[in-house]
């Protein structure tokens, strides 16, 4: 294993493949150590420097090894495999999809309720002045028949016809323009629902590739689990789903069996099963930064 270095706020510095800061004079913070294994330099003033090669890409998921830890078991193997190299043929398919989706682009849904008042308002005029013009005519009619002078009515008449006339092609507008919304709310739907189809997709394929990549490197995780001393109480199983077990057991499972470059940091508690830091280095396999 290649040596470390951490370099503390109060100045000293550790190096080693293995460095135990459990003595140190100073307060330190083990997530500002883990961060600084992830983040690598600079790191402000006041705080510890770990100065290692860079993390692989399993060490995100084990970087702090607390007796509380949250762990992504599956996403863990997952990335392990693909750090091996493993493929499965989920990935072709995942990478149709996600292309598929890139290119679903949904229009804005539209507001119908303007367009469909426009219309309706421009029906009930059209209706309105069919009415009128109606009763002019026979109004004019009446006067005709009766010898009067009908200019005045016939005026009249046709002032409505212009404005019925106006009216109308307003009314066409406003229904083709509703007619034009309606459709692209439809569409706008569909998209969606396409949307929501590639995704449900999507994710199901997601879950499927981490699957199968945990299991390709599962035989391997399940001999670390069985490596553990007793009192963990892991069970690993024959597949990722049966693992029964606390959830630091399954980080230090994958610990053992990633090719990690940068430490690990460990809470000091996490030693007692191993009865000794050289038990837990030996196990681990790894450079470990202790606190």
């Amino acid at each position: 294993m290649r040596s470390i270095r951490v370099n503390l706020p109060d100045g000293t510095t550790h190096v080693g493949s293995v460095v135990d800061l459990r003595d140190a004079d100073c307060d330190i913070d083990a997530d500002d150590l883990s961060r600084s294994v992830r983040f690598g330099l600079p790191v402000e003033r006041g705080y510890p420097r770990v100065i290692s090669p860079p993390p692989s890409p399993v060490s995100p998921f084990v970087a702090h090894l607390a007796r509380e830890i949250s762990f992504d078991r599956r996403g863990a193997l997952a990335t392990l495999a693909r750090s091996r190299g493993h493929v499965v043929p989920e990935e072709r398919t995942l990478e149709r999809v996600e292309s598929e989706l890139a290119d679903v682009t949904p229009p804005e849904p539209a507001d119908l309720s303007d367009a469909r008042r426009r219309a309706a308002a421009a029906g009930a005029e059209t209706e309105r002045l069919q009415e009128r013009a109606a009763m002019i005519r026979g109004r004019v009619e009446a006067v005709r028949e009766a010898g009067g002078d009908i200019d005045a009515a016939e005026a009249e008449l046709a002032e409505t016809m212009t404005r019925l006339s106006e009216v109308a092609t307003e009314r066409v507008a406003a229904r083709q323009r509703l007619e034009m919304l309606e459709a692209r709310a439809r569409a706008a739907r569909d998209g969606r629902e396409e949307r929501m189809r590639l995704e449900d997709r999507a994710a199901n394929l997601e879950r499927a590739i981490r699957r199968s990549l945990a299991a390709a490197v599962y035989d391997d995780f399940a001999d670390a689990v069985a490596a553990l001393p007793d009192s963990f109480d892991a069970d690993a199983g024959d597949a990722p789903g049966e693992y029964e077990g606390p959830p630091l057991a399954a980080a230090l499972a994958v610990t053992r069996v990633a090719p990690l470059r940068a430490p690990v940091v460990a809470d000091a508690d996490v030693l007692d099963p191993f009865c000794g830091l050289r038990s837990f280095v030996r196990y681990l396999d790894a450079p470990v930064v202790l606190c």
